[in-house]
């Protein structure tokens, strides 16, 4: 029974319902010019990343809708336009202010709120999120629904690293932030894989090399999903 508890403690915790009721404000306190200037530079920080991303966009068929979870204040539906020139775009992030900068200099679709929590009716061709999975309080939700939101594909990225032999994700809470900072295991999400349907030719989990200081944040993961059915 003890244990049993401490373990319901542990879920509930790991949630962000728990004892962190300040999650998210490292992004909704920010606002104006301080938020644009940080979401580029967090952009320019994963260059190679959003380049891996790009090609990967390019060879992507008949794409009709993109959802894009964690947007930000908008540098690929503003700076970067040309790539859905041709596709609906639709963006989504926790941060209000964010979004409201987005709907300002935008005429694509924008949704405000915490993903894992959103209801979403409508499914999208491509799902893609970057660098938001290493931040949620719950990893398994997050990939969870992003596969029920897609048609066919989808592209996520964890920038802390890559985890082969992690058997379970790490989880760091951080109260200045009000933010996980998370190691993300690919152990892990293959079961949930497993579990939620997918099947082992339905997914690519790999490594991307962005530095060379012989440490785990030399390398990123990407996940990339392709539905059969």
């Amino acid at each position: 029974m003890v244990r049993n508890l401490e373990t319901l403690k542990n879920k509930i915790k790991n949630t962000g319902i728990f004892g962190h009721s300040s999650y998210g404000k490292t992004w909704q306190e920010k606002d104006g010019d301080e938020q644009n200037n940080w979401y580029t530079k967090m952009h320019k920080c994963h260059e190679i990343q959003h380049q891996d991303f790009i090609q990967y966009l390019k060879t992507r068929n008949n794409l009709e809708t993109v959802l894009e979870i964690g947007c930000g204040t908008g540098v690929y539906p503003i700076q970067l336009k040309e790539l859905f020139a041709n596709i609906k775009y639709t963006g989504t992030d926790i941060s209000e202010t964010a979004i409201k900068q987005c709907k300002k200099n935008s005429s694509f679709e924008f949704l405000v709120g915490d993903f894992i929590k959103l209801n979403i009716s409508k499914k999208f061709d491509l799902v893609f999120s970057h660098a938001v999975i290493d931040h949620v309080y719950d990893m398994d939700a997050f990939v969870a629904k992003i596969v029920n939101v897609t048609k066919k594909y989808a592209y996520i990225t964890a920038y802390r690293g890559f985890f082969p032999d992690l058997k379970k994700h790490k989880m760091n809470w951080n109260d200045t932030d009000g933010s996980y900072y998370n190691d993300f295991s690919i152990i892990q999400i293959k079961k949930k894989f497993k579990e939620i349907g997918l099947n082992e030719n339905e997914f690519d989990i790999r490594s991307l090399k962005i530095d060379n200081t012989n440490k785990n944040e030399d390398y990123q993961t990407v996940i990339e999903i392709q539905k059969t059915d």
